[in-house]
């Protein structure tokens, strides 16, 4: 049953376990923050102040939102990004505590080690965040610290490796379990960089659908791309490329390869959905019609929230 499969694994028990929980100082610059995401493979960090006592968050999209303010600020939004890469002080002096949930979509609500999965979910749920701190207050006697953080990737994976604990609602088409058509934020393949990332910012998303001249999806482009090309020289720089062009630098593959994981129509399963999601390490897949073109779209948190209605309803039923 679902709700054992949540209820019976503690947060900090959820892999991967972390040998030492990575975090930066609230006076470190973006371009450190940018290095120690990159460096460990996580998409989010914890900011710590002067006590070692943990003030937030911040991710990619909160590097996203930062970049964009910082062109929109200074003037640079045309095609001078040769004089905006100059301007390095910009980030030098730009610090984890100006930048900790700049997107506003981190709010740092934590859960006790030793609290069940499905508390975690809950709270990710209804206060619409990605990932949940997990903190110990027994740790070394200094008040609360920080030991895991529990991301709704790795939640999905878990779940996916357990599929078969859904039973067979998990087999019906999405279709059948609520989940309904609603307007794509998408991006034309021949548009800036700049402008998809801009896109990111204002709907407050780590991700949009790419789409080609006939309006089909053929990508999709994310926050957690700008990580790829931390080694470049000139890293920004990028940004002023198309979308399709940036994608095919980042990826190292062609845009128009259509990755089949990022799609899904109505009459697939959940189960199926979960499983290719997990497969490719993906955020969110993009429900298409018959011509390939994007109604909608499934992110883990529609699929986690579906979950806990699903365990809801279970354990309402037997009540009346």
């Amino acid at each position: 049953m679902s709700l054992n499969l949540l209820t019976s694994i503690a947060v900090d028990e959820l892999p991967p376990k972390l040998e030492e929980m990575v975090t930066v100082k609230n006076t470190d610059s973006i371009p450190t923050v940018f290095k120690t995401l990159s460096k460990h493979g996580i998409l989010s960090v914890p900011v710590l102040n002067e006590q070692n006592r943990p003030i937030g968050l911040v991710d990619y999209v909160d590097i996203v939102n930062c970049v964009v303010q910082i062109i929109n600020h200074t003037d640079l939004l045309g095609n001078d990004y040769y004089s905006f890469l100059e301007r390095e002080d910009l980030f030098n002096h730009t610090y984890a505590s100006y930048v900790t949930d700049l997107s506003q979509r981190n709010p740092f609500i934590p859960v006790v080690k030793g609290a069940s999965l499905l508390e975690a979910i809950t709270i990710m749920t209804k206060n619409k965040i990605n990932r949940v701190p997990v903190i110990d207050n027994n740790l070394n006697g200094d008040g609360a610290a920080i030991v895991n953080l529990i991301t709704q990737s790795a939640i999905l994976s878990y779940i996916g490796k357990n599929i078969e604990s859904l039973g067979k609602w998990a087999l019906k088409p999405i279709k059948e379990l609520g989940f309904k058509e609603k307007k794509v934020i998408s991006i034309d393949f021949n548009k800036r960089a700049l402008d998809a990332f801009e896109l990111m910012a204002s709907h407050r998303v780590n991700g949009v659908a790419v789409n080609d001249e006939k309006g089909h999806i053929i990508a999709n482009i994310s926050a957690r791309d700008l990580k790829e090309l931390l080694n470049e020289t000139r890293v920004f720089e990028n940004l002023y490329l198309s979308v399709g062009e940036f994608i095919s630098k980042v990826r190292q593959q062609d845009y128009k390869a259509v990755n089949p994981s990022i799609s899904c129509h109505m009459n697939d399963s959940l189960a199926s959905i979960i499983t290719r999601m997990v497969a490719a390490k993906i955020h969110r897949v993009y429900i298409i019609d018959e011509e390939r073109k994007p109604i909608g779209v499934i992110s883990i948190h529609d699929i986690l929230n579906k979950i806990l209605e699903h365990i809801n309803n279970l354990t309402i039923k037997p009540m009346q």
